[in-house]
Formats: C-alpha cells, structure tokens, sequence
C-alpha cells in the first residue's frame, strides 16, 4: 500500500491537563502532500504523564483521573472509543495515599509490528483532546510521543483515505 520515503523519526508535543477540557492541534503539514501523494504513518503513540515543572511522576495525593486522545481530524473533544477518527487514547488514575495507575487505557500504544504498519495519516493536523477531573493536580502535563515514517501512497490509496476521512466527518 505504501512505500516507505524516510527512516523513523519521533514527533513530540506537550498538551496541560487539568479539570477543562483542552484540545490542542499539532501541524503535519510538512509531512502530508496531496500533490505527492504523501502522508505520515504513525507506527506508535506513547504518552507520559508527568508535573511540566519539575518533569517528576504526578503526585498520587488526591483521587484524580485523566484522559488523553489523539485524533486525525477535528473532534473538539473527548470521543466516544468507537469513533473511527480516534487514532489512540490513554487514561490515568490516582488513587489517594497509594500509586498512580496509567494502564487504565492504552488504544494502541503499538499501531504496527510489522515493518510498514501503521495508522495512516492524510489530514495536515492532528487533534490531542484532553480532559481532567477537579482534583488533576496544577502542574499535570502529558507528552505525546508519537514514531513516525513518510511515506508515499498509489494515487487510488490516497484518494481513498482522503474520501473515507471526509466521508467519516
């Protein structure tokens, strides 16, 4: 389907947590070409959750939770799991007095084992949603690390994609 036009490559972005929701965008426009059929596939997506001042572990003093979704359109918000623009999610959970938990959900941390797969991307941006309750400590933040590769697709796969991401709109 795709032929791979460079190595892996790291994109990363920092997005605040807290009890609003924040949505923030991060531009693929120099990765995705329509005229060249080129697109970004994302091969994984990790987030680390930590304090943005100090870059230490997330305090587990206060019941709290959080979410975050990445998304290859504009959403707004939080999604419901099945969307299909839902690219991955991940959650933590604090629990007072005891440890953070972030295995909670990871939708997929892995996007492809196997050399060549992946999520696809056409859009020139994507979405990162995120959302907490009251209690998120002040200084929550989460980095998105997402592996990448550019890649260039047949005209009808990219035709294709770009139809279905519209059409799913």
């Amino acid at each position: 389907m795709s032929t791979s036009l460079t190595g892996t490559f790291y994109l990363r972005q920092d997005i605040d947590v807290d009890a609003t929701p924040t949505i923030s965008t991060m531009d693929l426009s120099v990765y995705v070409d329509p005229v060249n059929k080129q697109a970004l596939l994302i091969r994984a997506c990790d987030f680390i959750w930590h304090d943005k001042t100090t870059y230490l572990p997330l305090d587990p003093g206060a019941d709290w939770q959080a979410a975050i979704q990445l998304h290859d359109t504009t959403l707004g918000q939080l999604a419901s799991f099945e969307n299909p623009h839902q690219v991955a999610s991940g959650s933590i959970l604090s629990v007072s007095g005891s440890a953070i938990e972030a295995n909670q959900d990871f939708f997929p941390d892995r996007l492809g084992w196997a050399k060549g797969e992946g999520r696809i991307i056409v859009n020139d941006t994507l979405e990162i949603a995120t959302d907490g309750s009251a209690s998120v400590p002040g200084d929550a933040s989460c980095t998105v690390v997402l592996e990448c590769k550019v890649v260039s697709l047949s005209q009808k796969d990219y035709i294709a994609l770009a139809l279905q991401t519209v059409a799913d709109n």
